[in-house]
C-alpha cells in the first residue's frame, strides 16, 4: 500500500483474490501423501428427498425490495437500493420474469456475480495488506435473487433437519448467546459430576475464502440438491469476478476460483453446509460447537491424563477433517483451556496437545497448542474457573465509557429519550449473554452495578451518594442482578413444553436437579428451573405468554430491593 496507484491497487486485489487459493494449495501440498478424502457419512439424510426451487412472484420480490437497507452502497452497476424502492412498481414484474427464468434454467447471471471490494483497516501495520478486511459490495439485484434462493434453501435444510444442532451461526432461532450457553453448560455439567474438562478453541485461517467449490458442490448433491437446482448453485459459485477500490482508484477485475462470496446472502448458508460434517463427527466424551468459523471442541474425562488422551484423539480427528476439506488451522492462534472449580485442581505442565502434521505421531516433534487461562469467545471472556471476574470488569469499563456521552445528552434530551438511549447503549451491553455470567458472585456483580448506577446518576443529575434504591425506583430500570433473573426466567419459560404441564404439580413446573457442588448453583442448568419454580409460586407465570410473563416479572422485580433480589437466587435461604 506504499506503492503508487493504480498498480498497488492491483496488487491488493490480487492478494484478496488468491489468499484462499494459496492457503488451499499449501494444505494440499503439505498433506499430499496422506491423500485424505472428504467424508459425508456423518450427515444423516434421506436420499429420496430432493431440493426444489419454487417460482417467485411479484409479492415476494416487492417485500424483499421494501426491506432493503437504504444506506447500503451500490455495486459496480451503481443501482442503489433507493432506486429499486422508488421504481419498484415498474421493476417488480420485470424482475419476477427474469428471476423465474433463472430458477427454471439453473443460471445465475454473470452480471450479478461481479463484486467491488473495499479494504477496511482492522488494526496492526497499516502497510501490511493482511491487516485489512475485504468488504465485498455486490449488486443490489444480486441480493434480491440470492434472498429468494436462500429462503428456499434454509427452509429445505431446516425441514429435513440437515444442519447439526450444534451449528448456531446464521440460523433463525439460534444466536451467539445459545452457542456460549452450550459451551458453558457442557463444562458446568462435567465439573459438577467430578470430571476434568478441557476446551480447544480453533482458529481457522480465512475459512470463507478457502472453501473448495468442487467439494461444496459435491456436498450439495449429497444433500439432495440435484439437476437444475444443482446447476444453479454451480453457476452461482463459478465464473465470479472482483475488483478492489481504494478511494477513487479501482483495480483490474480478476476471477475468483475459491471460497464462498463474502458480503452475499447465500454465502453464509453455503458455508454452514460446507462445515456441517464437522459438527457431525463423533468424538469420544466430547462435543463440537460452531458459530460460523468459530469452533470449540470440548472434552471430559475422569482424570487429566484421561481427558488429554481423549482430547488428542478427538483433535486429530478434527484436524484430519479440516485437511480433507482444504481448511487451514492457524495453530499459533488455536488455544486450549483446562476448566476446574478451583486452581488447585489444574493439571501440571507435563500434559500437552500436539498439532500433528507428520506421519509418525509417536516420535514426532510437532508443535504443541498454547494453554491460556482465559479466552474471548463470541464476545464473552471464559476463564478457567468460570467466575467471569475478568469479563465483568471489562463490561464495567465499557459501561463507564458511556458516562461522557450521557453527560452531553442530558442537557438536550428529555427523560424519555434518555431512557431509550440508555436501553440501546447501556442495557444492551448488560443483557448480552447475561444468562451465562449473571449468576456470578455478588462481589463481582456489584462492580458492574456500580458502573450502571454511575451512568444513571449522570443521566438524572443525581449526586454520587444518592441512595441506590431511590435511584433505581426513580429511573424505573432493573439492576444487573434483576436483569439476570428476568432473562433466565424468560429463557426457562421458552423451553417449557406446555402440553406436559397437566402431569406436574402446578407449583413445581420444572424438574430440578440440585447437583453435587455449589459451583453448579451459579449457572442456568440449576438456576433456570429453581428460580422459575420460585417465582411461579408467587406470580403463577407458567400459563402466560412470553410477553405477559416478561411484563409480570419486570413489575415484580422492580418492587424488590438489593437484599430481596439476592435472596431470589440464594439456594440456602
Amino acid at each position: 500500500m506504499g506503492e503508487s496507484f493504480p498498480e498497488s491497487v492491483n496488487l491488493v486485489n490480487n492478494h484478496f483474490v488468491n489468499v484462499g487459493k494459496s492457503l488451499a494449495e499449501e494444505v494440499n501440498n503439505k498433506y499430499c501423501n496422506k491423500n485424505p478424502k472428504p467424508n459425508f457419512e456423518s450427515v444423516t439424510f434421506n436420499k429420496r428427498d430432493s431440493f426444489i426451487l419454487m417460482k417467485t412472484d411479484n409479492e415476494e420480490i416487492n417485500n424483499i425490495i421494501v426491506n432493503l437497507k437504504n444506506e447500503c452502497s451500490a455495486g459496480w452497476d451503481n443501482i442503489t437500493n433507493k432506486i429499486l424502492k422508488e421504481y419498484k412498481h415498474i421493476l417488480t414484474p420485470l424482475l419476477c420474469h427474469i428471476f423465474n427464468a433463472c430458477l427454471e434454467q439453473g443460471i445465475f447471471p454473470d452480471a450479478l456475480k461481479r463484486s467491488v471490494v473495499i479494504p477496511i483497516y482492522k488494526g496492526g501495520d497499516k502497510v501490511n495488506v493482511n491487516c485489512y478486511r475485504p468488504i465485498s459490495i455486490l449488486p443490489s439485484l444480486s441480493k434480491i435473487l440470492e434472498r429468494i434462493i436462500n429462503s428456499r434453501l434454509i427452509d429445505y435444510l431446516e425441514r429435513n433437519n440437515i444442519l447439526s444442532e450444534n451449528q448456531f451461526g446464521f440460523r433463525s432461532g439460534k444466536s451467539t448467546a445459545d452457542a456460549v450457553h452450550t459451551v458453558i453448560d457442557f463444562v458446568v455439567q462435567s465439573l459438577d459430576e467430578g470430571d476434568r474438562c478441557l476446551g480447544i478453541f480453533l482458529d481457522l485461517a480465512k475459512a470463507f475464502d478457502t472453501v473448495s467449490t468442487k467439494l461444496l458442490l459435491n456436498k450439495l448433491e449429497h444433500l439432495g440438491i440435484r439437476g437444475t437446482q444443482h446447476n444453479l448453485f454451480e453457476s452461482y459459485l463459478t465464473n465470479r469476478h472482483q475488483c478492489t477500490k481504494i478511494g477513487e482508484n479501482i483495480s483490474c477485475t480478476q476471477a475468483i476460483e475459491w471460497g464462498v462470496p463474502q458480503g452475499s446472502i447465500l454465502g453464509p448458508t453455503l458455508f454452514l453446509i460446507y462445515i456441517n460434517n464437522l459438527c457431525g463427527l463423533k468424538l469420544s466424551q466430547g462435543i463440537i460447537v460452531t458459530y460460523a468459523d468459530d469452533t470449540v471442541l470440548l472434552f471430559r474425562g475422569k482424570s487429566w491424563s484421561n481427558v488429554f488422551d481423549i482430547a488428542q484423539v478427538g483433535f486429530n480427528k478434527v484436524t484430519e477433517w479440516l485437511t480433507s476439506n482444504v481448511l487451514t488451522l492457524n495453530a499459533q492462534k488455536t488455544n486450549y483451556i483446562t476448566f476446574s472449580i478451583n486452581n488447585s485442581t489444574q493439571p501440571t505442565s507435563e500434559f500437552r496437545l500436539l498439532v500433528h502434521d507428520c506421519s509418525d505421531q509417536i516420535t514426532c516433534s510437532c508443535r504443541s497448542l498454547d494453554k491460556v487461562p482465559e479466552i474471548k469467545y463470541l464476545g464473552i471472556i471464559l476463564d478457567q474457573n468460570l467466575n467471569f471476574k475478568r469479563h465483568i470488569h471489562l463490561l464495567s469499563a465499557k459501561v463507564r465509557r458511556l458516562i461522557h456521552i450521557f453527560k452531553n445528552l442530558r442537557h438536550v434530551a428529555d427523560p424519555n429519550l434518555l431512557k431509550i438511549i440508555y436501553y440501546a447503549l447501556c442495557e444492551s451491553i448488560l443483557r448480552y449473554c447475561i444468562c451465562c455470567w449473571g449468576g456470578a458472585h455478588k462481589s463481582n456483580i456489584i462492580v458492574l452495578e456500580r458502573a450502571q448506577r454511575a451512568v444513571l446518576k449522570v443521566c438524572t443529575f443525581k449526586p454520587i451518594l444518592h441512595p441506590t434504591s431511590e435511584l433505581y425506583r426513580f429511573c424505573d430500570v432493573l439492576t444487573v442482578r434483576q436483569l439476570f433473573i428476568q432473562n433466565i426466567v424468560l429463557k426457562q419459560h421458552n423451553k417449557l413444553v406446555f402440553q406436559h404441564l397437566s402431569k406436574r404439580r402446578k407449583d413445581i413446573v420444572c424438574e430440578t436437579n440440585i447437583g453435587r457442588t455449589c459451583f453448579r448453583q451459579r449457572f442456568f442448568r440449576f438456576l433456570g428451573p429453581y428460580i422459575y419454580n420460585t417465582l411461579n409460586k408467587v406470580l403463577i407465570i407458567y400459563p402466560k405468554t412470553l410477553f405477559e410473563c416478561k411484563k409480570v416479572i419486570t413489575v415484580w422485580l422492580k418492587s424488590k430491593n438489593y437484599d430481596e433480589t439476592e435472596r431470589i437466587i440464594s439456594v440456602t435461604s
